[in-house]
């Protein structure tokens, strides 16, 4: 069997070690942006125009956001609510979702 040339040799490190270390931890980044707080309001009046029957209470992005922490957590509905209310109690602006309508709209 041939041998490669390689072998015996120190591989040659070409790659940058700072940049290799940032995609490693970028990997295990656990973000999720809040950012739809700050337009908690604008995004539910753009749900709600035209709409008929009974109003959203709940932006679309909030419940993309709770399904994330549901996946990522792996927690119940139910826990999902308690989780939204100790949220709400540091965020004023966010009005956390019982868990029914997380389980509906999840």
């Amino acid at each position: 069997m041939p041998r490669n040339e390689r072998w015996g040799r120190l591989y040659p490190d070409r790659g940058d070690r700072s940049i290799y270390n940032e995609r490693l931890v970028r990997r295990g980044e656990f973000y999720l942006s809040l950012a739809f707080i700050d337009q908690w309001d604008e995004l539910l009046a753009r749900m709600n125009a035209g709409n008929r029957g009974r109003s959203f209470q709940y932006p679309e992005p909030f419940i993309a956001w709770m399904a994330c922490v549901h996946v990522f957590l792996q927690i119940p509905c139910r826990q999902m609510e308690g989780f939204a209310r100790k949220l709400a109690t540091f965020l004023p602006p966010l009005r956390a979702a019982d868990y029914t309508t997380l389980f509906r709209r999840v």
